[in-house]
């Protein structure tokens, strides 16, 4: 009305204009407009939904809902018809009807946030699953600062135990899929990129450009695989290019600490008191130095990561490029790691029928290693000095160091008279390695449900270390220094063919496919060590004479011919079925080639009518499956050779290496697994599975006589099981407007077992041991007994067999002897490897604040912390620092003392041996990562001329609740996981 206001203000058409205000002022005098109201909520939990669409059907008027569900709405019809929609819920239309006030209770639609998960060759509905399968997506992966995409699954899904080997930068990660199923072959599981397979480890992308990550545990969900997938699968994908276009920048930095966690070390005083007890030659003069070689040699890690990535595109053509670079240095002084990564994936709509996918990707990590000697600092005495008044190293060997020490009437306490600083100022090693990676693919729709595929890849890896000795070092002065330097180079080639069918017949689902896939695998590596060196040259071609030289060429191959059927009746009744044919290199030709196949069925229950009217159970899902994939060596086990290494006369000569068993062939791993899916009240999800994993057949090593020449021959005769379950329970605790809280709690139970070994001949590993009816993990070792409170002996224990007449076994007696070497080895009850693991993941949001936290827990695992060795060792070594006793240790003192510790002697008493003493409980509750970020709001965003923007403050192991006396119950290594703080900003241009 303004408008036309204007237009007769202005005095032009004023016929015209009479006109219209006349019409319209009929048609509002006829039109009675009135106004509608209400508020819309969730119908299973009665809480208000913002953000619902309101529209009247046939028009483009509508409205949205508020913060607090809340809506109004002018209506010209009052029988008009109103539709409420919102994602994730049933849309509903309601007449008006006259009503002036419509409350409106939606019903989540189960079926619309029914995802799709990415699966081996291909994609499925998750309620059509029925394998065991977990996907998780990139906002759940990328809480923990790592640079390993390995390292992000730690304590995310039930049965994946991923165990960080050591907290120093770019260390890797084991990780293990429901237990370990070979006595000899690899454990690991099989990395698949974008549907290219890598193989078992880590794949060394950048974890900024994982878009999702799907874990594969059982026989239906890796089988077509073939022997790759006997311990699992870990399929990866990147991130790719949408219709939109955006730069992302994501910039983060923090420092890292040292943890002792419940170690610490004596100070002079300390060890002064404890020696004192038993060493007559230990005076006050020692207090005089009080060095913390440990806080000498660690300091505040610096770790920082910076990302760029472009993503957008078109119809035709979608794009995502990724650049990161990730830097860390170590809590541990010297050591430092930077990596570089980029990836690009660019999708092609050639024509209606033809898609082209290319990605492009690599990285180059360096390290540079003049990193101080963990074991140095934590054996050394605090009553020496590392440093001369003057800041240069003390060194007992040197002339200058040994004047020092005569002049000031000192001495060198420690046992190995040297101090490692004085070499770590001119020894040091570098190394360099990078990776690139092509893959070419496309897929060509012949008809409607008709579909070939191509995936091609050629991955290059190369590395280079070197290691300089200087001549001033006393490690280099027996060759004049030296210099060493060693070359790799691996080629991998995959490609996949596939044709896959996907139709639909009225109730009837049918998606399958037929493939042809190649691999193989090329690797060589040279090193090469010259000696006498001049000072700071680094090439080879500079030192005097050849030290050492060495190589190695290898390769390997596989092919596999693989079908799969998936068909669903109505979406309530499913099943699976698979087979492949795999040949592998590994073998002879007696064996090469292997047949796996699966089977599994499913049923949706939750589509049934009388399970419909159950209002709190949204989804219910049983499946169930089995099948039989096979694990192929490493190696050539079956061939029978001779080692080249050795020389006769001058000449090259060949001794006997391995004797060839032509007949050996793949371990076959079968897999039982049934499962409950269900969502409950529409806030609770509930997964739980129950498995059962044979693996026959295994590897083993048999000894053979000496008169054969060789030490034995490998045979398949072992066997070993797992069975456990996995439970996983999601629930959504709070859903409101301006606060929710969303947990994920994940536990597993595994029980592995030794069931078969060669003519039942137990097999000693160090301090384990194979054995059946045993898990394969457990140790085997002189029990440990604890201390003759009359004495302060050690006491272990003594097992011998009672026999009879007829000198049969009738049973045993236990006694207690001081004496080691008298003491019995046997099983311990410990093992290796944890029952339980599992982990609690929780996000908060509150307006434009988010919070996460990760916890992950471990249980009923041993390990063997074999430093205490040296550092608790009772005066086995008087050059030797110590550990302080743990809260409820003590040290035997006196007749009658109930004690952990025996007295100490000089020298010992062999109660540092290896035995159950240092055998401690490695379980742990670790809060792995807390993580709380802002997103700004829209209206500053755009003020700002940008698309999001949020800040973050990020920390990794901040709190671990162990009883571990070491510094890391998870890695058990000297080298703990550090703790870290980061700050970071994330723009989206």
């Amino acid at each position: 009305m303004n408008y036309i206001k204007s237009i007769i203000l202005k005095g032009r058409f004023k016929v015209l204009n009479l006109l219209i205000v006349m019409l319209l002022a009929s048609f509002c005098a006829n039109a009675q407009t009135f106004e509608v109201s209400g508020k819309v909520t969730d119908a299973a939990t009665q809480e208000a939904l913002p953000g619902v669409s309101i529209a009247i059907v046939g028009t483009t008027t509508g409205t949205i809902t508020d913060f607090d569900g809340n809506y109004s709405l002018e209506i010209s019809d009052k029988q008009a018809v109103l539709a409420f929609s919102f994602i994730g819920y049933e849309t509903q239309e309601i007449p008006v009807a006259g009503q002036s006030v419509i409350n409106v209770a939606l019903n989540p639609d189960t079926e619309s946030l029914d995802e799709v998960m990415v699966v081996a060759y291909g994609t499925i509905k998750k309620s059509n699953l029925t394998g065991s399968a977990v996907a998780i997506d990139n906002k759940e992966l990328k809480d923990v600062f790592t640079p390993s995409v390995s390292s992000m699954l730690q304590g995310k899904v039930a049965g994946v135990y991923a165990s960080s080997t050591s907290g120093r930068p770019g260390a890797s990660t084991d990780i293990t899929i429901r237990g370990k199923g070979s006595l000899s072959g690899p454990t690991a599981p099989l990395w698949v990129v974008d549907g290219i397979i890598y193989g078992n480890f880590d794949p060394g992308i950048s974890p900024n450009d994982v878009e999702s990550i799907t874990v594969l545990k059982d026989a239906s969900a890796t089988s077509l695989y073939g022997s790759l997938g006997a311990n699992g699968v870990i399929l990866v994908q990147t991130k790719t290019g949408d219709g939109v276009s955006r730069i992302s920048v994501n910039a983060s930095r923090g420092y890292s600490k040292f943890n002792m966690g419940n170690f610490s070390l004596m100070n002079s005083q300390e060890l002064y008191d404890y020696q004192k007890t038993w060493n007559p030659n230990v005076t006050e003069d020692v207090l005089g130095t009080d060095t913390d070689w440990l806080e000498n040699g660690t300091q505040t890690g610096v770790a920082q990561e910076y990302n760029v990535s472009y993503s957008g595109g078109s119809e035709k053509i979608s794009t995502y490029l990724s650049g990161t670079y990730y830097g860390e240095t170590g809590t541990i002084k010297g050591f430092e790691y930077d990596r570089y990564s980029a990836l690009g994936n660019v999708n092609i709509n050639a024509t209606d029928k033809l898609s082209i996918r290319l990605n492009l990707s690599g990285d180059y990590s360096t390290t540079y290693n003049q990193e101080h000697s963990l074991y140095n600092m934590f054996t050394y005495m605090p009553w020496d000095e590392p440093y001369l008044p003057d800041g240069s190293v003390l060194d007992p060997r040197t002339e200058a160091g040994e004047d020092y020490l005569l002049e000031n009437g000192k001495v060198w306490y420690g046992r190995d008279n040297n101090n490692y600083l004085y070499d770590l100022q001119y020894n040091y090693g570098t190394s360099r390695g990078n990776n690139f990676r092509i893959n070419v693919g496309g897929d060509y729709k012949i008809n409607d449900w008709l579909t070939f595929s191509s995936m091609n890849n050629v991955t290059l890896t190369f590395g280079q270390s070197d290691y300089y000795t200087d001549p001033r070092s006393f490690a280099g002065m027996a060759n004049n220094g030296s210099y060493s330097e060693s070359h790799s180079f691996t080629q991998r080639r995959f490609t996949n063919q596939l044709l896959r069918l996907q139709k639909d017949f009225g109730l009837h689902s049918v998606n399958t496919f037929v493939a042809w896939e190649y691999s193989d695998y090329y690797t060589e590596n040279t090193s090469a060590a010259g000696k006498g060196v001049g000072g700071g040259l680094q090439v080879l071609n500079t030192t005097a004479e050849a030290l050492s030289v060495g190589g190695y060429k290898g390769e390997s191959a596989k092919q596999n011919l693989m079908a799969n059927v998936q068909y669903a009746y109505d979406n309530k009744y499913l099943a699976t079925a698979s087979f492949s044919r795999q040949g592998s290199s590994s073998f002879g030709p007696n064996n090469k080639y292997g047949n796996f196949w699966s089977a599994s069925l499913g049923w949706n229950a939750h589509h049934e009518y009388f399970i419909q009217n159950i209002e709190w159970l949204n989804v219910l899902k049983l499946s169930a499956s089995m099948g039989q994939i096979g694990n192929a060596p490493s190696g050539f086990q079956y061939l029978g050779y001779y080692a080249f290494v050795d020389q006769y006369n001058g000449k090259g000569a060949a001794t006997p290496y391995q004797k060839g068993n032509p007949d050996i062939s793949w371990e076959k791993v079968t897999t039982y697994n049934t499962a409950i899916n269900a969502r409950l009240f529409n806030r609770v999800g509930l997964n739980l599975d129950l498995y059962y994993k044979n693996s026959d057949g295994l590897l083993t090593y048999v000894p053979l006589p000496a008169m054969t020449g060789y030490n034995g021959v490998w045979m398949n005769v072992g066997q070993v099981s797992n069975r456990g379950y996995e439970l996983s329970i999601s629930p959504e605790i709070i859903k409101g407007n301006r606060f929710s809280w969303d947990m994920t709690i994940n536990l597993a139970y595994n029980k592995n077992r030794v069931e078969e070994l060669y003519d039942d001949q137990a097999v000693n590993r160090g301090n384990t041991r194979f054995e059946v009816g045993y898990d394969m993990d457990s140790y085997y070792q002189r029990v440990w007994y604890g201390v003759n409170p009359n004495n302060g002996d050690p006491l272990w224990e003594k097992v011998e067999e009672q026999v009879d007449e007829e000198g049969n076994v009738i049973g045993e007696t236990v006694s207690l002897t001081s004496d080691y070497a008298d003491a019995t080895l046997q099983f311990t009850g410990t093992k290796g490897t944890p029952s339980y693991i599992g982990g609690i993941l929780n996000s908060f949001t509150f307006d434009n604040f988010t919070l996460t936290a990760n916890i992950s827990f471990v249980s009923d695992v041993y390990k063997y912390n074999s430093n205490r060795e040296l550092f608790d060792s009772d005066g086995s070594y008087v050059g030797f620092n110590n550990m302080n006793l743990m809260d409820g240790w003590s040290r035997w003192e006196k007749p009658g003392d109930i004690a952990t510790h025996p007295r100490p002697f000089d020298g010992g008493v062999n109660a540092n041996k290896v035995s159950s003493r240092y055998l401690e409980d490695a379980s742990f509750i670790r809060l792995r990562n807390v993580n709380l970020s802002y997103t700004i709001p829209e209206t500053l965003a755009e003020r700002l001329k940008i698309k999001n923007a949020s800040v973050y403050v990020s920390a990794d192991n901040l709190i671990t609740i162990t009883d571990w006396s070491g510094m890391d119950p998870e890695s058990g290594a000297l080298y703990p996981l550090s703790k870290k703080v980061l700050f970071g900003v994330k723009v989206d241009f």
